[in-house]
């Protein structure tokens, strides 16, 4: 779909990086993504994402805004007490970009509902802090052959990476930790500190600049204020992308 003239006017700066062109704009424009999750992760990746030029985003979430969410979920007010994040999300980021399609959907990811929401998306995006929704995630990914761009934070960490099943390792290859139970702690600017970088994976996957982080999760420790990195392979006998 080509870009509108308000469209070039509003991104003209990006349009002018080396590597990314008028082309690369529209591709982003063209695509459209699954978004679990509307919460702290979320809510810097989806507004770097629609304020940067995606066409379209599908964001999935049960669970309604709360006092506790508003040190570090930025797209919330305290208006938005009780109100389902999901939804309050929808207009926040309609109201950045007017010309990006943002379609809530205030309900559980499960199995069924997962593949039917990711029909006609390019990429999904894993920024639910939650296991089983991650899982679920995958299981589309391996199914469909799409990237899964996954983010998770806890306490003072943070942790990024891409999945391509058919390309690379998946989530389940991976066997990376997430917290037993309860809700983990958070030094608040984190999510957006990972929700940014998140946000850059996808935009380079849906520009045509390719992965970043293929095979490789990045992983920032808040403590020391410094990035490591870990290899991640595939596994030859994953129950989930082997075949």
């Amino acid at each position: 779909m080509p870009l509108s003239p308000a469209e070039l006017t509003r991104y003209a700066c990006q349009m002018s990086l080396e590597g990314w062109g008028r082309e690369a704009q529209e591709r982003l424009k063209s695509s459209q993504i699954l978004m679990a999750g509307a919460g702290g992760l979320a809510s810097a990746t989806a507004l770097y994402l629609v304020a940067g030029g995606i066409g379209a985003i599908r964001l999935v979430d049960e669970s309604r805004v709360n006092l506790a969410d508003l040190n570090h979920q930025i797209l919330f007010r305290e208006r938005d007490l009780g109100k389902a994040k999901a939804t309050v999300a929808e207009k926040r980021l309609k109201e950045i970009n007017p010309f990006a399609v943002v379609d809530s959907h205030v309900k559980v990811l499960s199995e069924p509902n997962a593949f039917r929401l990711a029909a006609g998306c390019n990429l999904l995006v894993d920024a639910s802090n939650n296991p089983r929704a991650g899982a679920l995630l995958n299981l589309v990914a391996a199914r469909q052959k799409i990237p899964l761009v996954h983010a998770w934070v806890g306490e003072m960490t943070g942790r990024l990476t891409t999945f391509w099943p058919s390309h690379g390792p998946c989530l389940a290859c991976a066997w990376l930790d997430h917290p037993s139970t309860g809700r983990p702690a958070l030094l608040r600017p984190l999510p957006g500190v990972m929700g940014s970088l998140q946000a850059l994976e996808v935009l380079r996957l849906l520009g045509g600049l390719g992965p970043a982080l293929l095979g490789r999760v990045l992983i920032f420790k808040g403590a020391q204020f410094k990035f490591i990195e870990k290899s991640l392979r595939p596994n030859p006998q994953c129950p989930v992308c082997s075949a």
